[in-house]
């Protein structure tokens, strides 16, 4: 009788526990999830501590502000943000130092979870900022702590609406290649490098042209705005431990400006500049920033006291913006080996720091936002180090924007890699088609986001009208499904080279770039010269009046690549200069992506007011010809990234003009042009079991009726639906069935030289 009562007890006990659990479920379920009860945020010495006077609530835009006492009328959307306004009488010296002043809050979510949230100082008055990612009743408390104790505030709410934002982004949780928002959806990256002199106008140019990610710089060269950025956010006026609020408040600013439009920010927190003193042909601003006063740019990496006061700076970079969804990206370092540190022999140091701080905003950021880094875009700029540690491998790419490049980078980061993908910064040039490729080949080849274009300065009308079509094909994708990226087989078609082809014809200056580093590139407030097409000549101006040995250089881009089957490269210089000593010319040429200069047996002298030609022998080049012992092998023809020259002074005087340099006729010639194999087009495609999509291009004649074939496709019949990648329009549709698993796709007719893809099934 006792064992039955017993086991009636317990069976009752146990329906009485599930009828508890599904009516909890049934509750969440209803969009009204289970409210813990309790605040982990205790006040250890009771009535001890700063005095917290009050705690004002500010919603979203809503200037007003509301006492915690009655903050229970306080709503906001999700993902909107929630302003704290504090009033306190503390103890404190710095209010930037959270050892002297540590201002928080706990923010307790419909669904239990709780959020650590600290306040910071904005040079007037404390703040703490929030962003609620659940709808229902939140609750919080503050605390404050000096040297004489903590004071915990009272309990109080407010109430998150449903909405439509999405909020901030992350890596994925269901595809680890690609992003999305916080509420699911998927998010690709279309965008610009914007790093300082942002405006209004310009960012709604961007917004409304499809663009979503926008690199800035917190760096020394920012003057537009309210006029707060032309300094680093903890630079040598504010003073170490201290922040400059003139930039605060301009970040304050960018931050809502991206809001308003929907455009997310990739913060670089590190511009190489920052950190770098002595290095040779990089820009360096050490000095201006306010760790120069604790030791020198190379130390910064592993100095214990440096790093005591970048743990406040990042937790206050936290603080301040981190709530924002227009924060996408904490970019730690751009070009790390463009510092001081990594370029004298520390580079170890400068990993080990790379790893330090990542692991400090996975720890400390509650947003989760993904982390990324880079170093120079150089043919042998590999930092596989930064790309296994990071959240994301952002190579940038200045050694080749020919479109097959960019699929063979992204492909082979891809293989070793699994996480999102991107090309941080490339271009520097206004050609419109290379930008146009950049963009196709990247995404058909699985990278996370567009290229990020350097810069909106090198923005033209016709690049953003394809930023445009191109962000209205990718928001056709759901980039959460898992895809593989397949390079498709095309046909080999046999082509008589000519003797004599031409590189560039001088109608205009779109892919030809002056790189910042050479100082005669800039005129005398330091500002670049810009080539420009004059009478079938690209025309420059360089100023060599350094009063010493000074260089430029002038560079043609994104051309041609493949000079296999060519005996020598010709090309006309003019110059007009009153120095001392005549000028000289020597080429430069870069196989693979790698810089590869001419020695002194490859120099020309140019002689003001004359036309010379320099002769670049490809095949039986003399010993000695290349610097360094350097040599350009048969195999590395067919990869000519880029090409340029290289014009210098050994003496200058520093009264001189600015010369002159034209540029007219680069050629490849060869006596006897062979017979070469040539892929009658090229593409790629990302596949996957219910949505594909890709790219095909030609370089030989337009697009339209060539095929190509995606092979291990499965035996399913599939939708082909095909796009005009200029205009966005479709351009035809098909039903193909597979043959042994193989796809074949023909291109619609058409004049494009490209055109790209969605295939369903």
């Amino acid at each position: 009788m006792f064992k039955t009562k017993r086991l009636i007890v317990i069976g009752a006990s146990i329906l009485l526990i599930i009828l508890v659990v599904i009516a909890a479920w049934q509750i969440a379920d209803s969009g009204n999830p289970v409210q813990s009860s309790l605040i982990d945020l205790p006040d250890p010495d009771g009535d001890e501590g700063p005095e917290l006077t009050s705690v004002q609530t500010r919603a979203g835009d809503d200037e007003s502000e509301t006492d915690q006492a009655t903050a229970e009328s306080i709503s906001l959307p999700a993902y909107d943000k929630l302003e704290l306004a504090l009033d306190l009488k503390a103890d404190y010296a710095n209010p930037y130092d959270p050892e002297q002043i540590d201002v928080r809050a706990v923010f307790l979510a419909p669904s239990g979870k709780e959020w650590r949230i600290n306040g910071f100082y904005n040079g007037a008055a404390w703040r703490l900022r929030f962003t609620p990612n659940e709808s229902g009743e939140w609750r919080y408390k503050v605390a404050v702590t000096d040297k004489t104790g903590t004071t915990v505030s009272e309990e109080a709410l407010f109430i998150a609406e449903k909405s439509g934002n999405k909020g901030w982004i992350r890596v994925s949780d269901h595809n680890k290649r690609f992003f999305e928002y916080d509420d699911g959806s998927s998010f690709y990256g279309v965008g610009v490098a914007y790093p300082w002199g942002i405006t209004e106008d310009n960012l709604t140019k961007i917004a409304d042209n499809g663009g979503n990610l926008v690199t800035y710089w917190n760096g020394n060269y920012d003057n537009a705005g309210m006029g707060g950025g032309k300094e680093q956010l903890e630079s040598i006026l504010s003073g170490i431990g201290s922040y400059d609020m003139l930039k605060g408040f301009r970040m304050d600013e960018l931050v809502d400006w991206f809001e308003a439009r929907n455009l997310l920010m990739n913060f670089v927190i590190w511009p190489h500049d920052s950190l770098a003193d002595k290095i040779e042909n990089w820009p360096a601003t050490w000095t201006r920033g306010a760790y120069s006063t604790l030791g020198a740019a190379e130390d910064f990496y592993s100095n214990a006291e440096m790093w005591k006061y970048q743990e406040k700076l990042y937790r206050y970079i936290i603080a301040r913006w981190g709530y924002s969804p227009s924060i996408g990206i904490w970019n730690l370092i751009t070009e790390i080996n463009g510092t001081d540190g990594w370029a004298f022999g520390r580079e170890d140091e400068a990993n080990a720091w790379v790893a330090k701080v990542h692991h400090y905003f996975k720890e400390n950021d509650p947003y989760g936002h993904p982390t990324m880094g880079s170093m120079a875009g150089g043919g042998e700029d590999f930092w596989d180090h930064g790309y296994k540690t990071l959240d994301i491998a952002d190579r940038e790419n200045y050694y080749d924007l020919n479109f097959g490049a960019y699929a063979e980078d992204i492909q082979n980061r891809w293989k070793q890699y699994e996480k999102p993908v991107m090309t941080g910064e490339t271009g520097n040039v206004t050609d419109a088609v290379i930008h146009h490729n950049s963009m196709w080949s990247s995404l058909a080849n699985g990278a996370a986001s567009g290229p990020i274009w350097w810069a909106l300065e090198s923005y033209n009308d016709e690049m953003y009208k394809q930023m445009n079509v191109f962000a209205s094909f990718v928001r056709k994708i759901d980039f959460a499904e898992l895809r593989q990226p397949v390079a498709m087989q095309t046909p080999k078609v046999d082509k008589q080279l000519e003797q004599e082809v031409l590189l560039e014809d001088g109608a205009d200056a779109a892919d030809w770039v002056m790189p910042d580093w050479p100082e005669a590139n800039k005129d005398s407030t330091g500002a670049l010269f810009k080539p420009e097409g004059l009478d079938g000549s690209i025309q420059t101006s360089m100023l060599f009046a350094t009063g010493s040995f000074s260089q430029g250089f002038l560079q043609q881009v994104g051309g041609r690549s493949d000079w296999q089957g060519y005996d020598e490269l010709l090309v006309d210089i003019y110059t007009e200069y009153d120095g001392a000593e005549p000028l000289k010319a020597r080429p430069v040429l870069m196989p693979v992506g790698n810089w590869t200069e001419g020695d002194s047996a490859s120099d020309n002298i140019l002689r003001s007011g004359e036309w010379t030609t320099l002769r670049v022998p490809l095949k039986d080049v003399p010993a000695g010809y290349w610097r360094e012992g350097k040599q350009i092998t048969a195999g590395q023809l067919d990869k000519i990234a880029g090409w340029g020259v290289k014009v210098y002074a050994n003496s200058t005087d520093k009264a001189a003009e600015a010369a002159v340099i034209k540029v007219r006729n680069p050629r490849l010639s060869a006596a006897e042009p062979p017979t070469v194999e040539m892929n009658d087009s090229e593409g790629w495609a990302m596949v996957g079991e219910k949505t594909s999509y890709g790219w095909l291009v030609s370089e030989n004649g337009a697009i339209g009726g060539k095929t190509a074939d995606i092979a291990g496709f499965g035996e399913t019949e599939a939708g082909v639906t095909w796009f005009d990648t200029w205009t966005g329009e479709e351009a035809g549709a098909a039903i193909v069935k597979p043959v042994n698993g193989v796809l074949k796709l023909t291109a619609p007719a058409g004049e494009r030289a490209d055109m790209a893809f969605i295939i369903t099934r």
